[in-house]
């Protein structure tokens, strides 16, 4: 649903809730935003909140209308300005909420449009928030150390404690005490200094916290069976050493495997990196195979995504060297599936396009159809459909690349093609 759209289903409802306030005008005093935003972003529904600005909620004497902003409000702020507002501040842990500010037209009782803002308080597992300093302004103050939350239409009083059942909600919310096991083990994995022993010698790692979550990684004694696999060749066409030694891992809760992988040692095993996953789009949500385009990914949102950030993609990885992720070394990143999914409308949008592109820049490149270049030609997970899926990801992150006839081969041959 759209946030328009779901904001105007809560102004609709006359009364504000345990995710969503109402603001007549922006704050006057920075203590009472400071205040509603901590309330918010440990609110007890575990969802992201809104302060919707420019409707007066029920105590007024008009009830929840629509009445919007006024760009001359001095208090007005927009996103930029909220996050310096916040950054500032003292907040334990320098962990602060995170904030955005959408300005929208909605609609009165009249129908006429009005705008609006909304402080987007987006629901993570950091809570709970306070502050590690008092702060003031004026005859109001945040003391340190004081924990707030939202409870129905209310927020816990500035001068007071929330309720200890409360707390408890929001310190196990962090820890993920509550969570189903491999809920607990995507939040495990996105710290990963948290897990201790290595993988050179011993070959596994254990939370340091919850030590029942273990990974192993396990040697292979035969290494045919996959080594032929497209995706694994064409990922190791880009390593300066170009042999692969492939391993299993697994995932374990106890004695329970919860998730398993083949892991692959790259360019002379100076790397160490998950199977990635694959995608096929598909033009107008047919199976048409020639109006398709494959590619493959990480998703940060997914345990292969999560371990490949551990083993190659942060400063201090579990292994090796660090992997420079770029579009085009065979492998794409999402930081979401939101972003995946916006990709892939993009390259549905593009694909008839890029096609042509491609078939173009085989002629004018003078790559002919042979044993040797095959897999420039081919469609499934190809070097045609990396290269394909490279230009578009490039396009669709706005990162300067090369012309899409310059990320073929240098051939001498005559001119050919499909």
């Amino acid at each position: 649903m759209a946030l328009i759209v779901e904001i105007q289903r809560l102004i609709n409802l006359k009364t504000e809730g345990d995710y969503w306030d109402f603001k007549e005008m922006w704050h006057s005093n920075k203590v009472s935003l400071l205040h509603d935003i901590i309330c918010m972003a440990n609110n007890q529904v575990g969802r992201d909140a809104y302060i919707i600005i420019g409707v007066s909620d029920s105590k007024s004497a008009d009830g929840v209308m629509i009445k919007g902003v006024s760009d001359a409000d001095p208090n007005r702020k927009d996103q930029q300005h909220l996050i310096d507002f916040l950054r500032d501040k003292k907040f334990a842990g320098n962990i602060r909420p995170t904030v955005y500010v959408q300005t929208y037209d909605a609609f009165d009782d009249e129908g006429n449009p009005r705008t609006i803002d909304v402080i987007i308080i987006r629901n993570t597992p950091q809570t709970p928030y306070f502050l590690t300093d008092n702060f003031r302004d004026r005859d109001k103050e945040i003391r340190a150390g004081y924990i707030y939350t939202r409870i129905g239409d209310t927020n816990t009083p500035i001068n007071s404690f929330a309720d200890l059942d409360k707390i408890e909600f929001l310190w196990r919310k962090r820890f993920g005490i509550d969570l189903p096991v491999k809920e607990r083990l995507l939040r495990l994995l996105d710290q990963p200094n948290d897990w201790e022993g290595e993988f050179n010698c011993e070959n596994r790692r254990y939370h340091k916290m919850f030590p029942e979550f273990q990974i192993h990684i396990y040697e292979r004694d035969y290494q045919s069976i996959d080594s032929d696999n497209s995706i694994i060749k064409n990922i190791a066409s880009h390593q300066f050493d170009k042999k692969i030694i492939i391993s299993d891992l697994l995932i374990r809760y106890h004695s329970t495997v919860l998730f398993d992988t083949m892991m692959l040692y790259l360019d002379g095993c100076r790397m160490l990196i998950p199977f990635p996953q694959s995608q096929t789009v598909y033009s107008d949500n047919d199976s048409i195979e020639t109006d398709s385009l494959t590619y493959v990914f990480f998703n940060n949102e997914t345990i292969p995504g999560k371990l490949f950030n551990c083993f190659a993609k942060t400063k201090e990885n579990w292994y090796g060297d660090k992997w420079y992720l770029s579009p085009g070394r065979g492998i794409l990143w999402f930081e979401d599936e939101a972003d995946q999914i916006m990709f892939d409308d993009y390259v549905r949008l593009h694909l008839h396009e890029i096609q042509q592109a491609y078939r173009d820049a085989l002629f004018k490149k003078g790559l002919d159809r042979t044993n040797c270049s095959e897999d420039y030609f081919i469609d499934g997970w190809s070097k045609a459909n990396e290269i394909k899926s490279w230009h578009l990801y490039e396009q669709y992150k706005g990162i300067r690349g090369t012309p899409l006839i310059n990320k073929l081969p240098n051939v001498h041959t005559q001119k050919g093609g499909n």
